[in-house]
Formats: structure tokens, C-alpha cells, sequence
């Protein structure tokens, strides 16, 4: 064994040492596999020839910025997601330039030092499509820009009667969760339940970024498939229940003039303990300008219940100036809710045969419906696939209208 292949497994470790400790810590999980299955447009394969100009061109955008003092945010802030994209593309680089070419391998006549050679491309390789990945990923969040600090998040019965309130119920617990893994926070504005256990309706306020980035892919008609427990022939029902996904812009926020309100108050009824019927804790508020009227008596506080009723009407006129500023473009609300009929879904539920089909994405099926009605890993998978999907539309849509520079003229 020559002393050159000796110090060439020396160098060789070496090197691959530091560079698997750069590189960011990668598994192989739901993101990644999403990434595989959403193969959309071959522009958007990493090894495309646009993709890598518009990767230059970000990477030189970086460095030029960089070195511009300023203390514009935005700029800071876009400095902030390029450095995720080009700390990722000089790794790749830095991993292609150790390879070794097929020339210099051909020039080779030591047969150990041909095999090393071959044992580290393999390795290199491998570091490499983590590489890519890992890019990929970076790319797709900085093309897909939109955010809100909020959401309203709606959970609403539709066709089917009792077994539609039923589900309405099984979606809701199942996206709270959702939240409570998460750990984000939320505020529970309504939720009108019926007295076999159904969700008519429930209004969710979510204060978290990451949950417009997730659960806006939720939107839509879920369909689910099942025999009812009073269903005596064993006929499966079928039932939808709609998801609502509203934006709260951080610079969208609606303001509500205290002279364009009355509020009136009375005492609570109901179900409810010792408070009911004893105090004016019940709060009833009306918007002045559109009529629009709220109640809330949930709370022995007069003031909570006041606090509480001021949310709901503000996310009324949230929702209502979102629906007028859709129809104004190419969508309403309808376009995530339907009309409500069995055949219109963005996913089914189907209890006799134990699955759930996601029906926007290849391969979108899984077992164990009940597990899935955790609001755990299994959804979290779903949404993941989606939302790469999403973006890697997105991406395509960006790169198929994205020009390259044109190169100065040096004078």
C-alpha cells in the first residue's frame, strides 16, 4: 500500500468530517419525500439550467447587499432568508469541487487509489443530495412569500344533517390538537354545539405565522364516509363538513370606533351553574354602521363576555372585507367552502374502509383513520405534502416568468 493512498484516506477523512459538521442536520422525513413526489415542471428540478441562474443570481444579490450598510428592515430581512439559500449552495459547491472527475479517475493506474476514489464520490454523493435538498427547501419557503401574523380558522357542518355535526366535531378536536402540538396560541371566539355532541359551527382567532403557513391548505370541503350509529341497515352516509381559512394581515387590522357600537347587556341563560340569571353578565354588541349583532354570555364576567363579543364582531368584518376583496379578484370564500354537496372534496374520510384520501396529491392515502383524527404526525405529513406542493407551483410560475439580468457593458 503506497504512501500517497495512505495520505490520500488522511485528506479524505478529514475533509469529510468538516463538511458532514457544516452541513445542517437532514433526515430523510415527510418534508423530503414531499419534495420527491411533488415533481411538477422541470424547471423546477434542481439540476435545471434556469433554476441554477436564478440560484446565481440570488447568491450575488446576497453578497451585494451584504456589503451595503443600511438599516432598512426589509432589505435586512431578505438579506436574512438569502443566507439560508447561498450558506446552503457554497456547501454544495464546496462538496462538488471535492469530487473526482471521471478524467482524473481514467489517469488513474493504482488500482487502491482508483477504488478510494470511487468510495469517495459515492460518499460525496450522497452528501450532495442533502445538499440539493436542503436547498430546495430554502428556495421553496423564499418563494413563497405570503405570511400573516393570524388566522380565522372556521369549522362548519354542511350537507347531512346530524352526521355532518357529528364530523364537524370529530375536524374541530382534531385541528385543536393540532394547535395544542404545536404549541401555538389560540382564542376560541364560538363554537355551537348541538345536544348529541355535533359542531354546528366554531370560530377560531390563531396567532402564529406558522399556522397561516400550514392550515391555509385546509381550506376546503371534507367529506366523510360512514354508517351512522342509528343507521339500522348499515347504509354508509355520506356528509361534508367545510374549513375556512381567513387572513388577519398584521397591517389589515380593522379598527372599531367605540361611537358606532351599542352594547347591551342582560342577564345569562342556559345551562351554566349558580351565575345564571343572577347578574347582567350577558353582553349583546351591535355594529352601528352594518347592523351586524354578536352575543356572548360564555363568561361570569360581564367584561370578558364584552372583551369576548368585540373579538367575534371583529372577525365578522375581517371575514367580510377578505370575501369582498376575493370577489374583487379571482375567488370568494366559495372557492374554499363549495356549495357544500357530498361530491365536492378536498378530502374524504372514509370509516368503513379505515382511510383518509387527500384527493390533491399522488399517493395522498393513509390507514388508520382514527389515528389520524389525532391531529398528529399523520396530518402534519398531509399538510406538509401540500404545502410543498404549493410552493413548488409557485417556484415554476416564478421561474417561467423570471428574466436573467443582462450583463453590464464595462465602459
Amino acid at each position: 500500500m503506497s504512501l500517497k493512498f495512505l495520505l490520500k484516506c488522511v485528506q479524505f477523512q478529514r475533509t469529510f468530517l468538516e463538511i458532514n459538521k457544516r452541513l445542517p442536520s437532514f433526515a430523510y422525513s415527510s418534508t423530503t419525500a414531499a419534495i420527491k413526489s411533488a415533481e411538477s415542471s422541470d424547471v423546477t428540478n434542481f439540476h435545471n439550467e434556469k433554476l441554477q441562474k436564478y440560484l446565481e443570481t440570488l447568491r450575488e444579490e446576497f453578497y451585494k447587499l451584504r456589503v451595503q450598510p443600511t438599516n432598512d428592515v426589509q432589505i435586512h430581512q431578505r438579506i436574512g432568508k438569502l443566507n439560508k439559500i447561498v450558506h446552503n449552495l457554497e456547501q454544495y459547491r464546496a462538496i462538488k469541487s471535492n469530487m473526482v472527475s471521471a478524467e482524473d479517475m481514467a489517469k488513474e493506474k493504482d488500482d487502491d487509489m482508483l477504488s478510494l476514489m470511487k468510495e469517495e464520490n459515492e460518499v460525496y454523493s450522497d452528501l450532495l443530495k442533502k445538499a440539493e435538498a436542503q436547498i430546495m427547501i430554502e428556495l421553496l419557503n423564499f418563494t413563497d412569500s405570503d405570511t400573516c401574523g393570524s388566522i380565522i380558522f372556521e369549522v362548519n357542518a354542511g350537507a347531512g344533517g346530524q352526521e355532518a355535526m357529528l364530523f364537524a366535531n370529530d375536524l374541530y378536536e382534531m385541528y385543536i390538537n393540532y394547535l395544542e402540538n404545536n404549541g401555538w396560541d389560540y382564542d376560541v371566539l364560538d363554537h355551537v354545539t348541538t345536544d348529541i355532541g355535533g359542531l354546528r359551527n366554531a370560530n377560531v382567532i390563531i396567532n402564529s405565522r406558522e399556522a397561516f403557513n400550514n392550515l391555509r391548505f385546509e381550506a376546503g370541503v371534507h367529506r366523510v364516509q360512514r354508517i351512522p350509529a342509528t343507521e339500522k341497515a348499515g347504509r354508509i352516509h355520506t356528509s361534508t363538513v367545510s374549513v375556512t381559512v381567513i387572513p388577519r394581515p398584521d397591517d389589515k387590522e380593522i379598527q372599531i370606533s367605540e361611537k358606532d357600537l351599542k352594547i347591551e347587556t342582560k342577564r345569562a341563560s342556559g345551562a351554566g351553574g349558580q351565575h345564571v340569571n343572577t347578574t347582567d353578565s350577558a353582553v349583546r354588541i351591535v355594529h352601528l354602521p352594518t347592523g351586524l349583532s354578536v352575543e356572548s354570555q360564555t363568561e361570569r364576567s360581564q367584561l370578558k363576555n364584552r372583551e369576548i363579543g368585540l373579538k367575534r364582531l371583529q372577525a365578522i368584518l375581517i371575514k367580510r372585507q377578505y370575501e369582498s376583496t376575493l370577489a374583487t379578484t379571482q375567488a370568494t370564500r366559495r372557492a374554499q367552502q363549495g356549495n357544500l354537496n357530498r361530491n365536492e372534496k378536498i378530502r374524504t374520510y372514509n370509516f368503513v374502509q379505515d382511510r383518509v384520501t387527500d384527493h390533491r396529491i399522488s399517493n395522498g392515502t393513509t390507514h388508520n383513520l382514527r389515528e389520524f383524527l389525532q391531529g398528529g404526525e399523520q396530518l402534519n405529513e398531509f399538510i406538509s405534502r401540500i404545502a410543498i406542493d404549493h410552493r413548488k407551483y409557485v417556484l415554476a410560475e416564478v421561474l417561467t416568468n423570471w428574466q436573467e439580468p443582462k450583463e453590464k457593458n464595462s465602459s
